[in-house]
């Protein structure tokens, strides 16, 4: 039992860290090419993306709950953005106007989840479906070209194309998105209070903490990710694409920090560990494209990962007895 219970604290604290260098000389050895700066670069923008979605996710995650919307979001602002843009609008109101609706729906979750008590399974089902048809709606089911206006589109390419050196614009975005919420989980009431309500919701309201308040605040915050994720998207392909909402990112954003050590019954979790599982996400994707695997397969490879994953940590809790 205490080789067991040792081999476990060593999993949780350096577990993510080892499946990354792991799979980084397994894909060196097995791949030619994986260091080259051309594949280093797309490392950087493809996990930037994983970042955005991932930190959101792991604040509603620590509180016991998944958001299954954010994909949906994330399309649905981008084509709200290239729209207005496509329409003579500058970037920084389009923007605006994408966080906006980001911020938005991120708080019709939160709200109806916490005073509607609507179950945040259905609720952000239904948010996914509505923000995606919206996406569908608002384009006539398709892509908006931000070059049409080109101005727009050349000012618009700090939020995913341009490039500062080997460094994507996006993993400065994502970068900075991280350490405001790493700053927001470790030092904010915020932070203490999403542990608190994904330890025992109900212990943590009899403390005296507004539960409902902060429920809304983190599904708030993870629409805001999901906003600067499809601001990210939209600038990369230069499109508006409602598309977008089919990409996996829910489930993408769920295995990040499921990875990193976030757990999916609550209470526990490090955002910092996360950025380190999506980059084992994107090494997975990276290192099997350069082998020629095919994007099927990956996402078996990726599933798969994310299930041993959660059943070594539903293992550990059965084994401490929680």
């Amino acid at each position: 039992m205490n080789n067991v219970s040792k081999g476990k604290q060593i999993y949780d604290k350096f577990g993510v860290y080892i499946i990354l260098v792991a799979l980084v000389v397994l894909f060196s050895v097995a791949g030619s090419g994986f260091f080259s700066l051309s594949n280093l670069t797309s490392l950087l923008r493809t996990g930037a993306v994983y970042i955005l979605f991932g930190c959101g996710m792991t604040f509603v995650m620590i509180s016991g709950k998944i958001d299954l919307s954010i994909g949906s979001i994330a399309a649905l602002v981008g084509c709200a953005a290239s729209i207005c843009m496509q329409a003579g609008m500058t970037p920084i109101p389009a923007s605006l106007v994408g966080i906006a609706i980001g911020l938005a729906c991120g708080f019709v979750n939160g709200v109806c989840i916490a005073k509607l008590k609507v179950p945040f399974f259905i609720m952000t089902a239904g948010m996914m479906y509505a923000a995606s048809g919206l996406a569908l709606v608002i384009t006539r089911e398709t892509s908006i070209r931000i070059a049409d206006n080109e101005n727009a589109a050349v000012q618009f390419t700090f939020w995913g194309s341009k490039t500062i050196g080997i460094i994507p614009s996006q993993f400065i975005v994502a970068i900075i998105f991280f350490v405001i919420c790493f700053y927001l989980i470790r030092n904010t009431k915020l932070g203490r209070y999403t542990y608190a309500i994904g330890s025992n919701e109900q212990t943590a309201r009899l403390s005296g903490v507004n539960v409902d308040r902060y429920n809304i605040l983190i599904f708030t915050l993870n629409g805001l990710a999901a906003a600067i994720a499809g601001l990210v998207l939209a600038s990369r392909l230069r499109t508006g694409s409602p598309n977008i909402a089919d990409g996996g990112y829910n489930i993408l954003a769920i295995a990040a920090a499921a990875i990193g050590g976030t757990s999916l019954s609550g209470g526990e979790g490090k955002i910092a560990k996360t950025v380190v599982g999506a980059f084992v996400i994107c090494v997975i994707s990276t290192g099997l494209n350069i082998m020629g695997v095919t994007s099927s397969v990956q996402n078996i490879v990726i599933g798969a990962v994310l299930v041993a994953v959660v059943a070594i940590d539903m293992f550990g809790k059965r084994k401490s007895g929680k």
